[in-house]
């Protein structure tokens, strides 16, 4: 199943192009998006539910307080098991830095 997504989003704009944009999304239960765009840099953080991120050949759970960054050019495929609340931000890539993913987990 493709995923019910439910989403606010605002761009912020530097130099007359969008920096960056923020989405608040809600994914349906059971859904999935297989082929993420990966041209850009985007962090997550998780704000309900439960889901995997696969992040090249790693796969991140996601549940409340999870925070992950993932640099352009990473494959990433997103799996949800219950409904998933979260904040998307995207950006375009910095090519002076030499990135790689990481993630930090908060206790809520």
């Amino acid at each position: 199943m493709t995923a019910a997504i439910v989403s606010a989003s605002a761009s912020r704009i530097s130099d007359g192009q969008p920096a960056d944009n923020q989405k608040l999304m809600s994914l349906g239960k059971n859904s999935e998006i297989p082929d993420l765009d990966n041209s850009k840099d985007v962090t997550l953080a998780v704000l309900e539910g439960v889901g995997t991120l696969a992040v090249g050949d790693r796969t991140v759970t996601l549940k409340p307080g999870v925070f992950v960054f993932v640099p352009a050019g990473i494959p990433r495929t997103l799996k949800v098991q219950t409904m998933l609340n979260l904040l998307l931000i995207d950006c375009e890539p910095n090519p002076d830095l030499s990135e790689s993913a990481w993630l930090m987990n908060f206790q809520l």
